[in-house]
């Protein structure tokens, strides 16, 4: 085998690699592969190369990945050693790696440096020099560890699971499954991600896909954490509403959920995904957008709200870190939201009464609903999405948030954010009038989603995109005056 950044292909000689004679997307099953292979011990997955796969068999005791023409895989990239990595099991037929390189390994995101020796497990994934899910690196040599015979603590009876659970999405989603079956059908073990009552985690499909080895990112929400929410909250959200909300949603701005299952502990929801991070962290690390580079990304966002408000769905949490990116590369990336926990469907005009979200998001009419209570007229609806966008705006053209910490609530009842920071000094009035027409403190003040795209920050540059005559947009009268009076 030789793995190139180009990805991964098989050469010659046929020893350094054995197939299994059934295909890939076939069920996985410890007993049924021991009957069919008695030789056949554990696999490397590539998570580059759908079509490639490493076969440990009896006679390999140890396997070496390097730039050396001798080790079983070749991989070529210059910042590869000629010894590279060793994997090699003992007489109980646990696995280890071995770290030979100063250029490291990585196990689940975890650096292994040269002289580092780990345990290996069933689901682990095994990357060189870049971690097998990088954003700001493409990693080259990725794979999955697959143990399909002698893993201590694997019981054979999780190959016993009903044949009738089909892993399709159609048929599985919805339904209760053990964690047996879970186990059979998904390896679900390097962690990308964690929240209140959940953690994501990268998940690869390895009984009846028809995805292949297409990564997904799975969502574990813990059942137990989530009622004590709940109850913390006295919210009426029910389990299975997150989970129903995303799986019925399909736009190209909305991270899609394929399928969802249950355990008696814990909710699935298998996402697809999405390998750039947030959009918090890409501002953290690399500063504020530039504005015509913020326009488009901020544009992206509007169509996605546009949809989800269309609908009758109000997110509650929009912020940066819920807002996932397909790249780094600003230029070229697409933006998609995330994280629906808190969301509302089917909501009359002002019908959301508890207090959710995270809190520099917060719209003055979410505070004043908290601190009149949840049984007072009022409430808040779409157009507290509407703040959070403006918010979200702000720090994208910006770089830094529009509030500071020491007496929060008071300065968004207030309206009381600037653009006299120097991160501003090379903003335009029209993006800053957008800010401000999102940032309105009375929500029947506030730009709804239908009149953002038609501000001119963003219609005027639609217009050209477009080929389209000025005079046939109709557009909302915006005064800038007129909106910090209302503030």
């Amino acid at each position: 085998l030789k793995i190139s950044s180009a990805g991964v292909r098989l050469i010659k000689p046929t020893y350094v690699m054995t197939c299994l004679d059934m295909p890939l997307t076939q069920a996985v099953c410890p007993k049924t592969l021991v009957q069919q292979d008695p030789g056949l011990h554990a696999r490397l997955l590539s998570l580059i190369d759908s079509g490639f796969q490493f076969v440990f068999r009896e006679e390999h005791n140890q396997v070496e990945i390097g730039r050396h023409p001798a080790c079983q895989i070749v991989a070529t990239d210059a910042r590869v050693s000629r010894r590279h990595l060793r994997i090699f099991r003992d007489g109980a037929l646990r696995y280890f790696a071995q770290g030979l390189s100063d250029n490291g390994v990585f196990i689940n995101n975890n650096f292994m440096k040269k002289g580092d020796t780990r345990t290996l497990k069933h689901g682990d994934t095994v990357s060189l020099c870049v971690p097998a899910h990088a954003v700001d690196d493409v990693p080259f040599a990725a794979f999955i560890f697959l143990i399909v015979h002698g893993e201590p603590g694997r019981r054979e009876a999780d190959c016993h699971s009903d044949e009738s659970e089909s892993t399709t999405a159609s048929e599985s989603t919805g339904a209760l499954k053990s964690d047996e079956w879970v186990r059979d059908n998904w390896d679900i073990r390097t962690k990308i991600g964690s929240g209140s009552f959940s953690e994501v985690f990268l998940g690869v499909r390895v009984r009846g896909a028809a995805d292949g080895r297409e990564r997904h990112a799975v969502k574990v929400v813990d059942k137990g954490k989530f009622q004590k929410f709940r109850n913390k909250r006295e919210s009426n959200l029910a389990l299975s509403d997150e989970a129903e909300l995303l799986g019925s949603l399909r736009h190209h701005g909305v991270v899609h959920v394929s399928e969802w299952f249950e355990t008696t502990a814990h909710l699935y929801l298998v996402m697809e995904y999405v390998p750039g991070g947030d959009l918090l962290r890409c501002i953290s690390e690399a500063g504020a957008f530039l504005e015509e580079q913020g326009r488009r990304a901020f544009r992206q966002l509007c169509e996605a709200v546009g949809y989800l408000h269309a609908r009758g769905i109000v997110h509650r949490d929009l912020k940066p870190d819920n807002i996932l990116l397909t790249s780094r590369d600003r230029e070229s990336m697409h933006l998609k939201i995330a994280d629906f926990g808190l969301a509302r469907k089917n909501l009359q005009s002002s019908d959301c009464r508890t207090f959710c979200g995270t809190p520099h998001y917060f719209a003055p009419e979410v505070i004043h609903t908290f601190r009149n209570g949840r049984g007072q007229d009022g409430g808040y609806g779409k157009q507290a999405d509407m703040w959070s966008l403006g918010v979200c705006l702000y720090i994208i053209l910006s770089g830094v948030p529009p509030f500071h910490e020491d007496g929060l609530y008071e300065q968004i009842l207030e309206g009381r954010y600037e653009f006299d920071d120097v991160e501003w000094e090379s903003v335009s009035p029209a993006a800053k009038s957008c800010v401000r027409s999102l940032m309105t403190v009375k929500p029947e003040m506030r730009a709804r989603i239908d009149q953002v795209d038609k501000h001119p920050w963003l219609a005027a540059h639609r217009e050209l995109e477009r080929h389209s005559s000025a005079s046939s947009v109709s557009t909302v009268e915006w005064s800038d005056a007129k909106r910090h009076r209302s503030v």
